[in-house]
């Protein structure tokens, strides 16, 4: 029980010392947002880098180039006018390039495939945090896209620390549970609600947002457990205490936050924003 309490105490103090930062982030906007996320791909696509260095090889310094190609694509087509499709092009042929002359190596194609997913993951991902932002209302709708998913991660985790008993995906997570699975949908829903306050909706439009937030946010939690338990790995990194690494605070983001785009982006056209 001890270690349990131990646990989740740890877990909650980086939560509370994190909110104010993630806020300020939020509502400042700008240069200083895209700088954050930025630096949070990068992280993402290092981390990634060393959880699957133990086979592959993925290129690091055009993976992170890619990465931010991936993130900040639609930025950068706006900026020169020019189709992110020669950005691309460029970038592919400086991986290949890497991979067939100077590594020269027998699973060369794999090498690649690998950079080209891991770039993909976190920088395409990571780009609707840039895509909420920028939508009308946008520092609330990233607020509530990010805290309905994280609410259910916390819940999640608190009731299946102590209450879970069934275990659902013993070969993907040996430690998700059907209680804490059925806790984290709950408390994201409840969540979505709870942003009555901010975005005066129809209640029952949060509760499904929330819903939705929680099942997807789920999923990429547990599309990283996979990812993690093939290469025999229990945490992306030791930067969050309670959490682990930069990846194991934002798996679950990284499918919640584009469901969370498309659903307010086609709420545009029924008015109601």
């Amino acid at each position: 029980m001890g270690e349990k309490f131990e646990k989740i105490k740890i877990r909650a103090i980086t939560i509370v010392i994190g909110i104010p930062f993630v806020l300020l982030i939020i509502y400042q906007g700008g240069i200083f947002f895209n700088i954050t996320i930025a630096l949070l791909a990068i992280l993402g696509y290092v981390e990634l880098c060393n959880i699957v260095k133990i086979d592959y090889e993925p290129s690091l310094m055009l993976g992170i180039v890619a990465s931010l190609f991936f993130l900040f694509e639609k930025t950068l087509q706006e900026s020169f006018f020019v189709e992110e499709r020669i950005f691309f092009t460029f970038i592919l042929i400086a991986i290949f390039m890497e991979h067939f002359l100077l590594k020269n190596k027998k699973n060369s194609i794999i090498n690649i495939a690998m950079t080209l997913f891991i770039s993909i993951y976190i920088g395409h991902f990571l780009s609707f945090l840039i895509e909420i932002r920028n939508l009308p209302h946008g520092n609330t709708l990233l607020v509530f896209a990010l805290f309905t998913t994280w609410v259910s991660d916390t819940v999640a985790y608190i009731v299946g620390i102590n209450f879970g008993r069934r275990h659902i995906f013993p070969k993907v997570s040996p430690n998700k549970t059907l209680e804490g699975c059925v806790g984290g949908i709950t408390g994201g829903a409840i969540c979505g609600i709870a942003f009555y306050f901010l975005l005066p909706w129809n209640p029952f439009s949060l509760f499904i947002l929330g819903l939705l937030a929680a099942v997807s946010g789920q999923a990429g939690d547990l599309f990283e457990s996979k990812i993690k338990r093939s290469f025999n790995v229990k945490d992306s990194g030791k930067i969050l205490p309670g959490h682990g690494g930069i990846l194991d605070c934002m798996d679950s983001i990284l499918f919640s936050v584009p469901i969370m785009y498309y659903c307010f982006f086609m709420l545009q056209y029924i008015n109601i924003f």
